[in-house]
């Protein structure tokens, strides 16, 4: 009896990056849910990879000692299991496989563990220049690598709609955790361009609310949507299976932006999210009239 040498290789198991995000992001989860299995599976894996990845600096807030060695260890972990093919790990083994399964480059996970780690001693910036580097790195990469298995037909466009995604994503998560930032001691608005606004680092770290702090949240929140609308300029060259999806994802993420108007700019006493029956609103909006085209101009 010839047995075929596919059915020798064992399964792999996408359970616990299943929980990972199905814990961590109830917005990717409630996305993902409108993909195919394959790319479902393959999603999951990169998600519970970058979570994990970031959770070790989170989750060893005012200890870098403990941090920086947390991500070394996981880089060489990481590498590896990368060069081996396979792990034990139950977030590297599929993360592996999807990565040559789609063949994702290795400089993509180097660079998100590299943004992750400069959450480390990095604690403000001083020009929008290093804010946007800091956003490719944890975000546009993982854009980048899930484009990788959501089928490309103009990979230059597509890299486009990936790198403003993850910007405009980023950015949306730092106006949503500017009170959690700012009790660690972070702040990641530019500080020349707090000082435009008359503001400074400290009037952050204080949960100072102003008119002027105001003045200056509508303008991110702005620029966060500048970055979503040319994202959206190149949605067109996905592949249809999951247009829907890469739309849905962004048009909840972007909604957080209407919530934080919503609650008047009050970004240290509530955490702007948004629920399960808006988001099933949003979704059944975008099935009936499309993604809104984006306007000229951009971020």
């Amino acid at each position: 009896m010839i047995i075929e040498v596919e059915k020798l290789k064992p399964a792999v198991d996408y359970k616990f990056a299943e929980n990972s995000i199905s814990k961590g992001s109830k917005t990717f989860y409630f996305a993902s849910k409108f993909m195919g299995r394959e790319r479902r599976s393959a999603f999951y894996a990169i998600y519970a990879f970058c979570r994990h990845t970031d959770d070790l600096v989170d989750d060893n807030e005012g200890n870098p000692r403990l941090q920086r060695m947390l991500i070394r260890n996981w880089r060489k972990r990481f590498l590896e299991a990368y060069r081996e093919g396979r792990s034990d790990d139950p977030v590297l083994n599929p993360f592996i496989h999807v990565m040559r399964r789609y063949r994702i480059p290795l400089r993509y996970p180097l660079e998100l563990i590299r943004g992750v780690a400069m959450d480390i001693s990095k604690k403000e910036y001083g020009t929008f220049a290093e804010l946007r580097r800091y956003c490719f790195r944890v975000a546009s990469v993982v854009g980048l690598m899930l484009m990788r298995t959501l089928g490309i037909k103009n990979a230059r466009r597509s890299k486009r709609c990936a790198i403003s995604l993850g910007i405009a994503m980023q950015l949306t998560n730092i106006l949503r955790d500017v009170g959690e930032d700012a009790r660690m001691g972070r702040v990641y608005f530019p500080k020349d361009e707090l000082a435009r606004f008359g503001l400074t680092i400290g009037d952050i770290l204080s949960h100072r609310k102003t008119q002027n702090l105001v003045r200056f949240l509508k303008f991110q929140v702005e620029r966060a949507r500048g970055y979503y609308q040319e994202a959206m300029s190149s949605i067109a060259t996905i592949h249809t299976d999951v247009r829907m999806v890469i739309a849905l994802a962004s048009t909840l993420y972007r909604e957080i932006l209407a919530v934080i108007e919503e609650n008047g700019y009050e970004v240290f006493a509530k955490r702007a999210y948004v629920n399960t029956s808006r988001k099933i609103l949003l979704y059944a909006r975008l099935v009936l009239f499309g993604y809104p085209q984006p306007s000229a101009g951009g971020a």
